[in-house]
């Protein structure tokens, strides 16, 4: 049986599928969503805590999830991407930044919120809505 891996790093994923510049050295970033239109930052990534949610799309994501989601596959076939395409083991983040257990999708309704449905590849990050 392999060894569990560490996760890839949420800036080297969101950087592979969405074209985002996370700095590393940061702990929490605000983004614009790039799985909706959005002329604000409407997301934010926490680099130390390894994920990503937009307030929006009421998503949560660590860096396997992003990876199941846009290539629509299994947990195990994500860790092969993130070792094979990624490097998959998030060194090259700053030694101060710890790993956490990955819990996964998370989504939520709040009061008077429906659930959004956000679809893999739903519009390349920069593209305009045109």
């Amino acid at each position: 049986m392999r060894s569990s891996l560490p996760k890839p790093s949420i800036a080297n994923v969101l950087a592979h599928f969405y074209g985002l510049d996370i700095k590393a050295s940061r702990g929490r970033q605000k983004v614009c969503c790039p799985l909706h239109a959005d002329s604000n930052p409407s997301a934010s990534v926490d680099v130390t805590g390894n994920r990503w949610n937009c307030f929006v799309c009421n998503l949560s994501e660590d860096s396997y999830a992003v990876i199941m989601r846009e290539r629509n596959c299994g947990f195990l076939e994500a860790q092969e991407f993130a070792r094979t395409e990624l490097g998959g083991d998030g060194q090259d983040l700053p030694p101060d930044v710890p790993g956490q257990p990955s819990r996964g999708l998370r989504s939520s309704s709040g009061a008077g919120r429906g659930r959004s449905t956000v679809r893999p590849g739903l519009r390349p990050f920069g593209s305009t809505w045109a």
